[in-house]
């Protein structure tokens, strides 16, 4: 299955490399072909043929039946055409030769409330229904009444209209022997099942507006397969579009319950539907902007912004009024997808270009409000004080349709909060405090577990809100700025702790049976976090992928969330309380408290655009928090001025001077304040954020020096140190049970073949000249694609050839010297050269033999993403063999398959270069391939932060173990401090480049 697993995904990859040359324009072509594809368009003759026969007066002093015929036929006209504005005439021109008549009475009401036409659509409604006399129109009447009542956001009236409707008309069908009247009442069934899917969507009960969405699309077609005995053309053009409708509505209930999958689904099957009947070309307009709605919900916000442009161009060139609902709509549309990219200005345009052409108008300065969409785009544009009143309306109006803590109540609420306290001004951020915190409390609430999904801009809403109650807790102090320590760390949104936090679950799993469900849930979120990304282009490749790639994609997602679904069904249901550690509640400062040792102190370190959030907490010592003045640039060029001296992959200068002055300013300013807490305390927790995860805080200094020697004042002198990714990972790990450990002492893969040709004749062995340092210099490689062939180059032509990676014949001594070390079989245990291949590593997971072994170590290069031809993930370079050196990316053991691998690890040991170097994701300070080994099920990681110098490594990782096999109770911290100070106290190994590359990261004890 992995293996499975993995081919698909690298067809996935080498199929995106293929775009169009015109990117995303592309891609959009290719989907505007097939939506249109289902939409007959007239001739010039036939249009010539319908505008003649709308040409044509009706005669004034005809027969009744005779007028009423005349005016179907040009009633058929115009919907075939489209044309909204004359058929508004001609309805116009039927109730006053026909007053008797209420169905033109009826159409006319429709026409106008869907232009916009409020007071008058409803007064012409109303006479509809009070003159007419059939039993059937008159439930098809009281059901489009309902209908508008939801439209017009008049819920009350709307639900007392529709109460037992629904029912009542699908009774009457039973009873009915007359085709036409089972017709109407099947469609007033549908209309107001669709109505009432609405209104379920707006009051925020998701399964009930399904429910409703599906019952309206079942009338729907059992009224079409009336369609041959239907008479009128007219009736059978309304049947068809009612289906249509009820397509739409199910996609957009499904999309609104997060249930994308499904939304995927009706999407297809609204535009097959589409190619299998004639339906206005108006519709066109609407299958783009559903399928623009949905790719917003998905995060693909360049493709929603150009469908719901097509959608607006279809209305544009039927004539629509540029602030008609529909147009204004697609405006909205398209500048909150503008606001999601973060092209704020430009989104800003199109909302003040509304307004232009609103003018003074009131009810169309009301058409054009969109409340929560203008207030986001105000905000994204520094415009606060014009914000806050309308997420304060935006607020009220939520309470009155959700309970008080309410996901949309706690967002508007957080929201207004926010823009309060953005003004600056006194009397507004007072006002904006208990805001914030009630927002922020309510976020976190289980109740809203489901809304925090990303989906459409929620996290950058959620951002916001937080960014402005940190801020705003800064300024108040005391335990109410402790206690944000919780929400900080709950809303930072890394992949590091998620995995962390998913090693600690699945070690928290009772029985095999819970293990197995757990792995498979956690496996599938995985697979559809990874493939979210590339259809948002957030992975590193093209802004979208191929139509037909993409459409693969979402149908993998669909199987995958169904199955996702069923899985967290299974787990909540047979095993209760292990859901309530899968979604644990934000840490207090006591709770982390009590779970420290006496020894330990625990800090976190926020980094946001202008300020750093900094606490500190400690068992037996009051907790501290400090804002500090540092801006995101300053922290960014001190971590680079004090890498580009320790990464001896990034500069010759690596290893010989220090810039002392940056290690004690970020001491000073970062540290120093929260001394109180952990000064004295011999072992170091910290979770940091953004750049500050991109060195080893081991390198900072306490006091201002310029010296490398046995007095220079490192913090690792003073304490052992660990990276934690975040607090609620950290918690998972302490507060469960350790499994049953791992038999094993020790495997380990190192010095792998690159270069099968460089073997001797005599020993057998590869022959290289060591390298002194574990680095892979290349020019990144671009992608090189022949737009007109089906091939893809496998490599550019300056690009890296895998045969020409340095060989690492000192990891041959270190894995030995571990291997020793840990009592290990170093011929059994240790694999090396030919035989440290990938298949190897796959192959020892599948036996099992992998997760028997308590210390797991490779000993390679670390590759990032671009470092070779098409290589879109971090990988490890593992020994090629003679087939593979047509194909670099062959021998890789990639992020995919560390993520198929089953571990029960309490140490993984990357002795490789850049293995914990940001993988361009400004929120995550660990790569990828940390990431893939703690969901693998490791308790902790020991990578390095630069290029290591081979013989300095060897010394730390052996002397690393020595330490913790000789002391029974050392923690794993305090093994790797006593480690860097045995090999500082070598003056040629002073420099922190040597000593300092490796880092702690996950479970700091024995």
């Amino acid at each position: 299955m992995a293996i499975q697993t993995r081919i698909v995904r690298i067809l996935i990859r080498v199929l995106m490399a293929v775009i169009f040359s015109s990117g995303i324009t592309g891609g959009l072509m290719a989907q505007t072909e097939q939506i249109e594809s289902g939409f007959k368009k007239l001739s010039t003759a036939e249009e010539q043929r319908l505008r003649a026969v709308l040409a044509e007066p009706l005669p004034q002093n005809a027969l009744h039946e005779t007028l009423r015929q005349r005016i179907r036929e040009k009633d058929a006209a115009v919907l075939a055409l489209s044309d909204d504005s004359q058929r508004e005439i001609l309805l116009r021109e039927a109730v006053r030769l026909l007053p008797n008549d209420p169905v033109y009475k009826n159409n006319l009401a429709r026409t106008l409330l869907n232009k916009g036409s409020l007071e008058e659509g409803n007064e012409w409604m109303r006479q509809a229904y009070a003159t007419v006399t059939q039993p059937a129109d008159k439930v098809l009447y009281r059901a489009n009444m309902a209908c508008d009542l939801v439209n017009q956001n008049k819920y009350d009236e709307a639900r007392a209209a529709m109460t037992d409707f629904a029912l009542e008309a699908r009774a009457a069908v039973g009873k009915s022997k007359d085709t036409m009247s089972q017709v109407t009442l099947l469609r007033a069934a549908s209309g107001a099942d669709y109505c009432h899917s609405q209104l379920e969507q707006r009051l925020g009960r998701y399964a009930q507006s399904v429910r409703f969405a599906e019952t309206s699309e079942q009338s729907a077609r059992k009224a079409l397969s009336y369609e041959s005995s239907i008479q009128l053309p007219t009736t059978k053009v309304f049947v068809r579009r009612e289906v249509a409708n009820s397509l739409a509505r199910k996609l957009q209930a499904y999309r609104a319950a997060g249930r994308l999958q499904d939304a995927e689904k009706a999407l297809t099957e609204y535009m097959r539907y589409s190619s299998e009947v004639s339906l206005p070309e108006s519709y066109m307009s609407g299958i783009y902007a559903t399928a623009g709605n949905l790719r917003f919900s998905q995060r693909e916000f360049v493709q929603s912004e150009a469908l719901m442009r097509r959608s607006d161009q279809v209305l544009e060139k039927l004539g629509a009024d540029p602030v008609s609902p529909n147009r204004a709509s697609r405006s909205r549309d398209i500048f909150l997808a503008l606001a999601a990219q973060k092209k704020w200005p430009e989104a800003l345009r199109e909302v003040e270009r509304l307004d232009q052409l609103a003018g003074g108008d009131v009810a169309l300065q009301r058409r054009v409000q969109f409340t929560f969409d203008r207030a986001f785009v105000y905000m994204g544009n520094q415009r606060f004080a014009q914000a806050a009143p309308l997420f304060e309306s935006l607020a009220t109006g939520n309470r009155k349709l959700y309970p008080e803590s309410h996901f949309y109540v706690a967002q508007a609420q957080g929201l207004q909060g926010a823009a309060l306290w953005r003004t600056g001004l006194p009397d507004n951020q007072s006002k904006a405090l208990p805001l914030l915190k009630t927002a922020v409390r309510d976020y976190m609430m289980p109740i809203n577990a489901d809304f925090l999904e990303n989906i459409g801009i929620r996290k950058e809403a959620r951002d916001m809100v937080f960014s402005a109650y940190l801020e705003a807790m800064a300024r108040t102090g005391g335990d109410e700025a402790i206690q944000a320590m919780g929400a900080a760390d709950w809303v930072r949104n890394s992949g590091v702790q998620e995995a962390l936090n998913d090693s600690a679950v699945r070690a928290a799993a009772s029985t095999p049976a819970l293990a197995d469900v757990v792995r498979l849930e956690q496996d599938a979120k995985n697979e559809i976090t990874g493939l979210r990304r590339y259809l948002a282009g957030e992975a590193g490749g093209a802004a979208t992928p191929l139509p037909v790639i993409a459409e693969k994609m979402r149908a993998r997602i669909a199987v995958l969330e169904a199955e996702r679904s069923k899985l967290m069904l299974e787990i909540k249901a047979k095993f209760p309380d292990f859901d309530r550690l899968v979604h644990p509640a934000p840490p207090t400062a006591q709770d982390i408290a009590r779970q420290l040792e006496p020894g330990q102190a625990l800090l976190m370190l926020l980094p946001t655009s202008d300020a750093v959030y900094a606490w500190a907490v400690a068992a037996d010592r009051s907790p501290a928090f400090v804002r500090i003045d540092l801006s995101e640039g300053r922290i960014n060029a001190l971590v680079a001025r004090l890498r580009l001296q320790l990464d001896f992959g990034a500069s010759a200068n690596a290893g010989k001077r220090y810039d002392h002055a940056a290690a004690f300013e970020l001491y000073d300013k970062l540290l120093a304040p929260l001394a109180s807490v952990w000064r004295g305390k011999p072992q170091l927790l910290i979770a940091a954020g953004g750049a500050l995860g991109q060195i080893p805080f081991a390198v900072l200094q306490t006091q201002a020096s310029d010296g490398l020697n046995g007095s220079t004042p490192w913090l690792i002198r003073e304490a052992a140190i660990a990276q934690v990714p975040s607090l609620a990972s950290w918690l998972a790990i302490k507060s469960i049970a350790k499994g049953k450990p791992a038999s094993q002492a020790f495997l380990g893969w190192g010095d792998p073949t690159f270069n099968t040709q460089m073997t001797s004749q005599v020993s057998g062995t590869v022959v290289s000249a060591p390298s002194q340092t574990r680095n892979v210099t290349v020019k990144r490689a671009d992608v090189l694609v022949d737009l007109n062939a089906s091939q893809i180059a496998v490599a550019a032509p300056s690009a890296l050839n895998y045969a020409d990676i340095p060989a690492l014949p000192d990891t041959r001594d270190e894995l030995l010297a571990i291997a020793a070390v840990l009592k290990a079989d170093a011929a059994r245990d240790v694999v090396l050269g030919r035989s440290a291949t990938r298949e190897s590593v796959l192959k020892a997971s599948q036996s099992g033999l992998l997760a028997r072994k308590r210390v797991v170590a490779f000993a390679t290069h670390g590759l990032m993403t671009g470092d070779l031809p098409n290589l879109t993930q971090p990988a490890l370079a593992m020994a090629g063999t003679d087939g593979d050196l047509q194909n670099p990316l062959a021998p890789l053991l990639t992020l995919d398959d560390v993520l198929t691998l089953k571990l029960n690890a309490d140490w993984v040991v990357l002795s490789a270069c850049n293995t914990a170097a940001s993988d361009g994701r400004g929120d995550e300070a660990l790569s990828g391939l940390a990431r893939g080994f703690f969901y693998a099920g490791t308790r902790s990681m020991l990578v390095t932060h630069w290029s290591v110098e081979s013989e300095s490594a060897k010394r730390l990782t052996t002397a690393t173990f020595e330490h913790y096999t000789a002391n029974a109770n050392a923690p794993k911290a305090e093994s790797l401090r006593q480690a860097m100070l045995q090999v500082m106290a070598e003056p040629k190994y002073a420099h922190p480049a040597y000593w300092a590359p490796y880092a702690l990261v996950g479970d700091s004890g024995r």
